[in-house]
């Protein structure tokens, strides 16, 4: 691990239950799976030591083996966003995390750049905007074990509450970088 890595850890397991049948990160979105978005923001910036793909589906894993990522196989994606964050976080020695939600079309370089830009020993930086805080967000690796032990309905909220004089809210100019997909 040197000085300061950041790790990109790609979140692409969930069940996408409001949108229906189909896996909303396989739909198209301006002529692309909406997976595909995250892949290239995440690949396309030098910021990331390692960007690694969390999924359960083959469909996306196929998307993904054209971008220089390891694809990590989620084979309990029922036990939820725990499940996709605790593979994240075994594959990495990064000493930050940013967990970036693959239903977010909009997030763009410049919103991550600010994030990064707060990132310190023992911090999470979440975004926020007209006082909604939303995704991605970045833990530092003090949180490592924490991270890897969370529970059954646990996820990130749970240590941000556990720890909020560690938290930082990066003001962001505009809803759309949060906006993320959630029905057709």
């Amino acid at each position: 691990m040197s000085a300061d890595t950041v790790d990109a850890i790609l979140m692409a397991s969930g069940f996408s239950t409001r949108f229906g049948q189909k896996n909303k990160l396989l739909q198209p979105l301006a002529g692309k799976p909406l997976a595909q978005h995250a892949l290239e923001l995440a690949t396309r910036s030098p910021i990331f030591s390692k960007v690694y793909f969390v999924c359960a589906d083959p469909g996306l894993a196929k998307i993904a083996h054209a971008y220089p990522v390891k694809i990590i196989y989620n084979q309990n994606p029922g036990l939820g966003q725990r499940e996709s964050v605790r593979l994240g976080v075994l594959s990495s020695w990064a000493n930050h995390y940013l967990f970036l939600p693959c239903d977010q079309p909009f997030l763009d370089i410049n919103t991550v750049t600010a994030l990064l830009a707060g990132r310190k020993p023992q911090y999470i930086i979440s975004p926020i905007y007209n006082g909604k805080t939303g995704s991605p967000s970045i833990f530092s690796c003090f949180y490592r074990q924490e991270l890897l032990a969370l529970q059954e309905g646990e996820s990130g909220r749970t240590i941000k509450q556990r720890y909020p004089g560690n938290l930082v809210n990066v003001e962001i100019s505009s809803p759309w970088p949060l906006f993320d997909i959630d029905t057709p």
